[in-house]
Formats: structure tokens, sequence, C-alpha cells
């Protein structure tokens, strides 16, 4: 690896929403060349049964297994050999970049370890705050909140791939 050379973030799409294998299949079969990291990002939700609330993780991006790299090339080579085992989501021949805007938001609401945890809040005269939670401070991302299912549909700054997504927010009071 060359020094200065920052990580790219790509998207891999996981056909029948097995990202979990896709993940497995690039760890153990693509070299630290090609490959930084690989993940899927995830978010807390509240899902009702028994009678009860339960607090779940459910993947953000249905679909989609992102890959950080320092060596695209040597990435889509990697990438090539094992494309028996990953479909790979392409643009022109080339793996698809995560723009910075989309990057720098969901490192924002994920964090470390791409996962958003659960946010709260009230709704006070038509205005949401967030008192807890990733969405804290950023209520002007908020584009539609569904009080029962408890997630709200947040946008993306870019016009990319991922135009809005989901994350959960608990609305404990409106006034």
């Amino acid at each position: 690896m060359k020094k200065g050379v920052f990580a790219i973030w790509y998207v891999l799409y996981c056909p029948n929403q097995k990202e979990e294998e896709a993940l497995y299949a690039c760890k153990r079969h693509l070299t630290g060349e090609a490959l930084a990291d690989a993940f899927v990002f995830t978010y807390d939700c509240m899902r009702r049964y028994g009678g009860a609330w339960h607090l779940e993780r459910q993947p953000l991006f249905p679909h989609y297994l992102f890959l950080e790299s320092r060596n695209e090339e040597k990435l889509q080579e990697e990438l090539r050999q094992y494309s028996q085992v990953l479909s790979v989501f392409e643009s022109d021949g080339k793996l698809v970049r995560v723009e910075p805007e989309e990057e720098e938001l969901l490192r924002m609401l994920c964090g470390a370890g791409h996962h958003s945890r659960m946010s709260r809040g009230y709704i006070r005269d038509g205005q949401t705050v967030v008192t807890e939670g990733p969405l804290r401070g950023r209520e002007n991302l908020i584009r539609k909140i569904d009080r029962h299912k408890r997630i709200a549909r947040v946008g993306m700054p870019s016009v990319g791939r991922f135009r809005e997504m989901q994350v959960g927010l608990e609305i404990v009071a409106k006034s």
C-alpha cells in the first residue's frame, strides 16, 4: 500500500439478500492487498410480537455489501476471480464508489461499527426534537416519520444510489 492513499468504499450487490454469505466469502477469498474491510450496515428497529415490543437489528441496505479498499484495480481483479461466488454491482465495467457525502453521512449515523442505534425524541408544535441517538442534532435529515413502525426516512445529501434510508426513531411524546 502506498503511503497517504486513502481507503475508498465500494458497493457490492448481493441478490436474494445474501449479504452475510457474500461478506464471509469476501473476507475469506480476497487478500489484504485488495480488501481493507468488508461490512454490512445495520440499524435498530422495533418489532411488536408476543404482545411486546422488541429491539431488532435489520440490514440498512438490503442486497448491498460495502467493501473498503486502497487498491481498486486489485479489488476488481480478485472479484473477477470469484465472480461465480459474488455478483458485482457495476457501472460501465467498474466498481461503484460510495460518494463522499454518502460515506460521511453513513459514518455519522452508524459509526465505526457500521450500525445505527435507535434514536428517541418527541414532537412539539410540529417540530421533531431528537433527544438521544445518532439523529440527535440532525433532525433536518428526517424526511418522514412512521410513528407506528418507529422508523424515520432519512434523506441522503447526494443524488447517488441511496437517496433515502430508514433508521430507528421512537417518538415518545407529541404535543
